[in-house]
């Protein structure tokens, strides 16, 4: 029976991507943010868009949907997962870093004098991940309307005010800091490849709402409609938002870590409304937490597919009366708690932030290469029929793109930023960075061997 309405799938995949946060990270290249923009939509946007829109129509009469279920349909059930193994653990690795974004510009906004009290920002932290998995537990129609009012008040009016402000801007005859510059002036290597990186990396997360699928009412049509709007909307809002930014603070002058409360700061002051200013900030805040809600969900819809195939205990496989799957939820609840904790740890909070966020986000890349690969192999199997994408030519151009746009983002992960390598030299990164990747990607291999001690088990019971 369908529950969510079109327009609730749509702010349920925009939200996801939470981009309103990555547009300072944009906004700092300036001029040659067009063609860096062009090449990561076509190098990986569009093929997540489109391959994930496909292998969900191909699927969408099956019980279960998602990336799980489209690599188990191509490689078997060991490479499904692995595939949701690296999902899932990426967002328990995101959600510390997401959380520490949430409470410090919360309390940088309101209580300015408590922003660096670190046990109250780890306190704060964990509070809200429990409450947003009690709303999870409500089930997925609950959550994603939650979401969605969070997409339309973190997402939509700061972006509008952005565009609204450049506007107004342009027509008091301030000066533009932007123009477009359509040529490729490569400069430095590095620049560049940050550039890319970094927009690519700004539209992970396009997919995950494919294991609501069987949520709506003709799947096929609805999730197909859904998430070309939405990729459109993410686009424009990601776009615009940058732009915007970039006419009204010099490049040069853009700070990473506040660059939405700095622009809001110089906007606002200029028009003489700069009690607005954490008003917006605030609504940001709230687009975040709509980005939690949906991958607090998601993933675990997809690790609960997993375990009804014998690579967890049963217990993990069940869902309440909401169709939530309660026990990995309160499990992944209990995870975040310490690593939340964890943190005291750490002197530098920014130092974990930026490890966290490159650590996830180089875990992830594994399972879209794991999906492109199994979205190809699936056509050639004509598993996928062309649901959405006639062409077979068409598919694997588009499905190839996306594997050099991936790789290509994974390899650039090794060559860190300057935060990342604040207190570390380059050999030390590398290793643990490195290493972080192999340890947690192979942990897999644990699932694995539940699974087959478990079939051995039961082999022996008959045998007796």
């Amino acid at each position: 029976m369908g529950s969510l309405s079109l327009p609730v799938l749509i702010g349920l995949i925009v939200v996801s991507v939470d981009s309103v946060r990555n547009i300072p990270s944009l906004a700092i290249f300036g001029s040659q943010l067009p063609i860096f923009f062009v090449l990561a939509i076509l190098l990986f946007l569009l093929p997540i868009t489109f391959v994930s829109a496909e292998l969900s129509a191909s699927f969408a009469g099956d019980k279960d949907n998602g990336v799980y279920h489209w690599v188990k349909a191509a490689f078997g059930n060991d490479m499904g997962m692995f595939a949701i193994w690296n999902q899932w653990i990426n967002s328990l690795i995101w959600f510390p870093a997401n959380l520490l974004f949430i409470s410090s510009t919360f309390f940088s906004i309101f209580f300015p004098s408590m922003s660096t009290h670190k046990p109250l920002i780890v306190g704060t932290m964990i509070t809200i991940f429990w409450l947003i998995t009690f709303l999870n537990l409500k089930g997925v129609k609950e959550s994603a309307r939650v979401a969605f009012v969070c997409m339309f008040l973190g997402v939509i009016l700061p972006i509008a005010t952005l565009l609204i402000s450049s506007l107004l801007w342009l027509y008091q005859g301030l000066p533009s800091h932007f123009s477009f510059d359509v040529s490729f002036n490569v400069g430095s290597a590095s620049h560049s490849l940050s550039a890319l990186t970094v927009i690519i990396t700004s539209f992970l997360g396009v997919e995950i709402s494919s294991v609501h699928i069987n949520k709506v009412i003709n799947p096929k049509r609805t999730f197909t409609i859904a998430i070309l709007i939405a990729s459109l909307l993410i686009v424009a809002i990601m776009f615009i938002g940058s732009i915007a930014m970039a006419m009204m603070i010099p490049a040069s002058q853009l700070n990473l870590y506040d660059g939405l409360a700095q622009t809001f700061h110089v906007i606002f002051n200029r028009f003489d409304i700069g009690y607005f200013s954490p008003i917006l900030l605030g609504m940001v805040v709230f687009g975040s937490l709509g980005a939690l809600i949906s991958w607090t969900i998601s993933p675990a819809i997809g690790m609960a597919q997993a375990a009804r195939n014998g690579y967890m205990p049963e217990a993990l496989a069940r869902n309440n009366k909401n169709g939530a799957p309660k026990n990995i939820l309160f499990i992944q609840a209990s995870i975040i708690t310490i690593l939340c904790l964890s943190m005291s740890l750490f002197e530098d909070l920014n130092n974990f932030y930026w490890y966290l966020i490159s650590l996830s986000t180089a875990i992830y890349l594994l399972m879209y290469i794991v999906m492109f690969l199994a979205g190809i192999k699936l056509r050639r199997q004509r598993i996928s029929t062309g649901a959405l994408i006639k062409n077979h030519l068409t598919f694997y151009i588009i499905s190839g793109s996306g594997l050099i746009g991936v790789i290509a983002t994974f390899i650039v992960g090794f060559l860190p930023s300057k935060q990342v390598l604040s207190g570390t030299n380059i050999y030390q990164y590398i290793m643990q960075f490195g290493g972080g990747i192999v340890v947690i990607s192979m942990c897999f291999f644990l699932f694995i061997c539940f699974k087959k001690q478990r079939q051995y088990k039961r082999q022996e019971k008959i045998m007796l």
